[in-house]
C-alpha cells in the first residue's frame, strides 16, 4: 500500500515537472519564432527603433546602444521584454530598464538562454513570449503601411485597386404585365 502511494505521488510529480519543462521548451521555441520573424521585418530601422522605443517605454538611444553591440532585431526585441518583465518582477534590485538590460546581458554573455535567464530571475518566459509577439505584430504592420522605394509596383500607383463603384445604380421602374399579380 504504502509502495502505491509513493509511485503515485512519485509519477505526479515527475508528471508535472515534465509539464512544466515541455511548457518552458515550448515558449522557448515561440520566443525564437518571435526573434527570427522581427529579424525578417522589411520595415526600416528607424520604424523598428521607434516602435521598440514606444513598446517598451525607453528612449530610441536604449534600442540603437543594443544594435550598437552587434544584436539583431529579434535580440533587441527579447532583451527589451526580458529587462521590462524583470524591472517590473524585481523593481527593488532593478528600479530601471538599464538596470534590468546590464543584468540579461550578463546572462547572455555568460551563454545562458531565454528560457534558463528567466527561471533563474524568477518569471515565466509566457509574458515576454508576448511582448516579442506584440512587438513582431507592430512590425509587421509597419511592413504594409509603407512599402519601400523598391517594393512600389509602378503599374499599381496610377491605377487604383477597386474602381469606384456608384453609390445608386439608376434602374427603370418594374412594369406591371397584365395577367400577373
Amino acid at each position: 500500500m504504502k509502495k502505491s502511494v509513493f509511485l503515485i505521488v512519485l509519477a505526479a510529480v515527475v508528471g508535472a515537472t515534465s509539464h512544466r519543462a515541455i511548457a518552458a521548451d515550448t515558449d522557448d521555441q515561440k520566443l525564437m519564432q518571435e526573434q527570427q520573424e522581427m529579424d525578417k521585418s522589411q520595415a526600416t530601422d528607424t520604424q523598428k527603433a521607434t516602435s521598440l522605443a514606444a513598446q517598451f517605454n525607453v528612449p530610441e538611444k536604449t534600442v540603437d546602444d543594443l544594435r550598437a553591440k552587434g544584436l539583431g532585431w529579434g535580440e533587441v526585441t527579447i532583451d527589451l521584454a526580458m529587462a521590462q518583465k524583470l524591472s517590473s518582477a524585481n523593481p527593488k534590485l532593478y528600479p530601471t530598464m538599464a538596470d534590468a538590460l546590464n543584468k540579461i546581458a550578463s546572462l547572455r554573455a555568460s551563454g545562458e538562454g531565454w528560457g534558463k535567464i528567466a527561471k533563474d530571475l524568477g518569471f515565466k518566459l509566457g509574458p515576454v513570449v508576448s511582448a516579442a509577439h506584440h512587438a513582431v505584430r507592430d512590425m509587421h504592420a509597419a511592413d504594409h503601411s509603407a512599402p519601400a522605394a523598391d517594393q512600389i509596383h509602378p503599374d499599381k500607383i496610377d491605377h487604383p485597386e477597386h474602381p469606384e463603384h456608384p453609390d445608386h445604380i439608376d434602374r427603370p421602374e418594374r412594369i406591371d404585365r397584365p395577367g400577373h399579380s
